[in-house]
């Protein structure tokens, strides 16, 4: 009997059409979109499982998402090309902690980190390998894993291996040593791992859909809370998840999901670049040609225009056909910046004869720069006739200079006052999971001469609702900072810094005072860069006494308070050679409450913004209670710099950390103007690196 085809209805043929169209019309752009998406727990990937693909270089975002009984707080940043690092707070909804009610649901925090191995080629897949909360004390939901994706366009396919979250058992819980079976234990990683896959089909760069097979056993992960408190009465009723991924605006995209075949879910996340202006940075530049109010004196007119540009405590002598000029960069976050703009007002200058320029730039009356070249070639230079690296060649940097112009001063700097917003932020206490302060400091600065500061600052947290119900431990040099914190009005610092340059670079710093919210004393520091700024070394220490909690001008008596507390420090800082725009600080002696070891902290640069991490190494055996004793100080750090956010170049930046204050580990104080960040990117080697940007 012969076969009779029926044809495809219209529904069919409808339904294939449309998907044709959708392949076939798909813009590349639109594809590669949501290839760096990221799932529930903020790290690339679809909704449960990571993929192989990995943030864009210098990018970072923060989010949010939801799929019952969990929700997730995530921060994810890319500070190196391949590298991925994700810090998220998971919050299981009705689950309580702690009988206190303030703390509210139970919170888990973890780290997550992430390397593509390999980019993709034209037939061999991106391949990542993952660590999922790797380290702490809790570690609930530690896994490691392996991912592999490839592109055939308009789909982007997955699959991967991963065990503990992702894997057949959990992986053990708690203890200071870092989960790594994937590295130490191979062939028991690959018995308990479990396979996970998934696809993206991205037909628009508006919208993308989602499907994958999540491997998470939720009813038999003993080491989830929520396994017991949720699962167990309610188990999921499958492993596949499926997603709609929306890109509303270029600062939002929102993922709409539905997991274990039975929770609805969504994941809301805002991607940034890393460094980039949010207002378009205008320089006010007043050229020399362009200053009329001392049109026949020379020495003013310079010394105007430059005041107008953003200059102070500005220098000016004619020797012969010399040009000499001292000025301090008031204005310009990068110093080759301040010397262009210098270079563009002297280019100008047409009816004098002047045939060399040294130009010499100072911090609070120090040299720390001369940049010698002649009148031509900064007119070749701003003109366009001269590339930066000739401009460089013909012309001479010195950082040795220690003495300045014998000359009068014009337009002298003396007070500043800054007015700063301010957030400080405190995980993880039992009395409240996150506590935090927000308000602003207000300081003041007086500089009567060279390298001397007279500083005071304050500070007002209107909105504060930081307080602890732990007590001081042991040795309780930080233990007790709540207590300090949660005061609304502080005087945070009133003290004198000098700072003393010596031939060969050699670098000095005494200050006295309030040094700090919990601390008065001394505190003195010694600097050098060696091998043209690539190596800084350094050694510093203390004496201080702990404040009162409750009045500004008295000494602590209570009762676990020492009479005195020091610290003595050897100093490093290196940068290093194979990372861009990377360095690390190393200190080694003896910390405030006497514990001896290191503190390493590695810190990347990008477009301005400083990324930090610390870690420390100490003998912690000095402690008596087990929260300090084997601990190790860790957090993170930014420093923001305001121009990105005010539309003109200036040098404040904003600081911020995170760190548990909770513990005395590896403590220092705080320290105003550390020379290793006074000394800064004013070397030879970074001067000449940063000139590349102009």
């Amino acid at each position: 009997m012969k076969k009779v085809y029926k044809p495809y209805s219209f529904k069919s043929r409808a339904f294939l059409f449309l998907i044709f169209f959708l392949i076939f019309s798909t813009k590349v752009e639109a594809f590669e979109h949501f290839l760096h998406s990221p799932n529930n727990y903020g790290v690339t990937g679809l909704m449960s499982i990571p993929t192989a693909r990995v943030m864009k270089k210098h990018t970072f975002r923060i989010g949010v998402s939801n799929d019952t009984p969990y929700n997730h707080y995530y921060f994810t940043l890319s500070p190196m090309k391949g590298l991925e690092l994700n810090a998220l707070v998971t919050q299981i909804n009705g689950l309580k902690a702690f009988s206190i009610s303030g703390y509210r649901s139970y919170k888990d925090k973890s780290i997550d980190i992430k390397y593509q191995l390999f980019k993709e080629g034209k037939y061999t897949p991106a391949v990542a390998i993952g660590l999922i909360d790797p380290y702490g004390q809790v570690k609930l939901y530690s896994g490691q894993y392996i991912a592999l994706s490839k592109k055939i366009y308009p789909f982007d396919f997955t699959v991967g291996l991963g065990n503990g979250r992702l894997g057949k058992e959990p992986l053990p819980v708690g203890g200071s040593k870092f989960n790594l079976q994937m590295f130490e234990h191979p062939r028991t990683w690959l018995r308990q791992s479990n396979v996970f896959w998934g696809f993206q089909f991205s037909p628009s760069k508006k919208w993308a859909l989602m499907l994958e097979y999540d491997p998470i056993e939720y009813t038999h992960d003993t080491s989830d809370p929520a396994q017991s408190f949720y699962f167990v009465r309610k188990p999921p009723k499958s492993h596949y998840n499926i997603g709609l991924r929306l890109n509303l605006t270029s600062l939002v995209e929102v993922d709409l999901t539905y997991q274990r075949g039975d929770t609805f879910g969504f994941n809301i996340s805002m991607p940034f670049v890393i460094g980039r202006p949010m207002i378009p940075i205008v320089d006010h530049i007043v050229t020399y040609e362009d200053e009329k109010k001392y049109y026949n004196n020379f020495e003013k007119r310079l010394a105007a225009a430059l005041y107008q540009s953003g200059f102070r405590n500005i220098k000016i002598k004619m020797v012969n056909d010399n040009l000499w000029l001292e000025a301090e960069n008031d204005t310009y976050f990068y110093t080759p910046k301040a010397i262009k703009v210098i270079g563009e007002i002297l280019s100008t200058i047409k009816k004098k004869s002047i045939k060399k320029v040294h130009i010499i730039l100072a911090q609070n009356q120090i040299p720390i720069l001369e940049f010698d070249t002649t009148k031509k070639d900064i007119d070749d230079y701003i003109n366009g006739k001269l590339k930066t690296w000739q401009f460089l060649y013909l012309s001479k940097l010195r950082t040795d200079v220690y003495k300045g112009i014998d000359a009068p001063m014009l337009y002298p700097h003396r007070f500043t006052f800054e007015l700063k917003p301010s957030l400080e932020t405190f995980l993880n206490d039992p009395s409240g999971f996150f506590r935090y302060r927000i308000g602003f400091t207000a300081g003041v600065e007086y500089r009567p001469w060279e390298g001397g500061t007279f500083f005071t600052e304050a500070s007002y947290y209107p909105i504060n609702n930081i307080g602890t119900i732990n007590h001081p431990l042991s040795i309780p040099v930080r233990s007790d900072l709540p207590f300090y914190l949660e005061h609304k009005f502080a005087l945070d610092s009133l003290l004198y810094n000098q700072i003393f340059k010596f031939p060969d670079n050699i670098y000095t710093r005494l200050t006295a005072g309030v040094l700090e919210i919990e601390y008065s004393g001394v505190d003195t520091e010694i600097a050098k860069p060696f091998f043209h700024g690539k190596l800084l070394l350094g050694l510093s220490g203390s004496l201080v006494k702990k404040r009162s909690i409750n009045n500004p001008f008295a000494f602590s008596h209570q009762p676990y308070a020492k009479k005195y507390y020091h610290t003595e420090f050897l100093r490093m800082r290196y940068y290093l050679p194979f990372v861009r725009n990377a360095f690390v600080d190393v200190k080694y002696g003896r910390f405030l409450a006497g514990d001896k070891g290191f503190m390493i902290r590695v810190s990347k640069v990008i477009k301005g913004v400083t990324l930090s991490a610390w870690y420390s190494f100490t003998n912690t055996n000095i402690f008596t209670d087990p929260y300090n004793r084997g601990y190790h100080n860790f957090g993170i750090a930014a420093s923001i710099p305001f121009r990105l956010f005010k539309g003109r170049d200036m040098r404040t930046v904003y600081n911020y950390s995170l760190s548990p204050w909770s513990r005395d580990v590896a403590q220092d104080i705080s320290h105003y103007d550390e020379l290793f960040d006074y000394i800064g990117r004013n070397t030879k080697y970074w001067l000449y690196h940063d000139f590349s940007r102009y």
